[in-house]
């Protein structure tokens, strides 16, 4: 079954979770860029891995807003918000633990959101 990992980050410090750990300590800094490294390469080699990406800044998006036929687009996210989404990883594992223990190894400092990927009819959850 397949997952999608959202690794969720703090706006006001944006400094990605994943790629730039914001530890002054550079020696835990390397160690979570090699655990992060680690995992990826043990889940590209095991065929889990379907997609990953880390994603800009908030502010550098923009949001549709369906209204009627027009829908105008504004800069940024939807709405103020106390977090957001940082990167992604899309997994094909096994089961639901397995998807856990993926997303486990990528939380030590933002949280990460676990979500079932639903086929084009949904009927399957």
């Amino acid at each position: 079954m397949r997952y999608v990992l959202l690794i969720h980050s703090d706006p006001e410090s944006w400094v990605h979770p994943m790629f730039l750990p914001c530890s002054p300590d550079p020696d835990r800094r390397d160690a979570r860029t090699a655990a992060f490294d680690l995992l990826l390469r043990e889940i590209t080699d095991s065929g889990e891995l379907v997609a990953a990406a880390a994603l800009a800044d908030p502010v550098t998006g923009r949001t549709l807003h369906p209204h009627g036929e027009v829908a105008p687009a504004t800069d940024g996210p939807v709405a103020p918000v106390l977090g957001h989404v940082a990167g992604f990883l899309v997994v094909d594992v096994d089961s639901a633990q397995r998807a856990l223990e993926v997303a486990s190894r990528l939380s030590a400092n933002s949280p990460v959101e676990i979500r079932p990927v639903m086929g084009l009819s949904g009927m399957e959850m």
